[in-house]
């Protein structure tokens, strides 16, 4: 069994797009918060008795390393508050 097949029964996955195919097939993204991988893949006759994966892919979800960069320098130059506990909480409920 593929791995995001796999992943798919197991439940191990945050976020899944489901999109129904014209040949009766349906395309599946499974993307787990924290790893680096979706998993794509499109499936003929999907939890039926003649289950086929058609096509399967590993798509990289990292973001390249100018964009850690600028987040990283984002944050860096992030402006400090100055303002202090009292003036944060919420006034209390009569």
């Amino acid at each position: 069994m593929i791995e995001g097949l796999n992943k798919l029964y197991q439940g191990d996955f945050n976020h899944m797009v489901q999109e129904p195919q014209s040949d009766d097939s349906v395309t599946i993204v499974l993307f787990k918060r924290g790893e680096d991988k979706i998993y794509r893949f499109r499936v003929k006759d999907l939890y039926g008795p003649n289950e086929e994966v058609l096509e399967h892919e590993f798509i990289e979800a990292k973001p390249p390393q100018y964009i850690l960069d600028r987040m990283k320098e984002s944050k860096e130059h992030e402006p400090k508050s100055d303002i202090g506990p009292e003036e944060t909480q919420a006034a209390p409920v009569p």
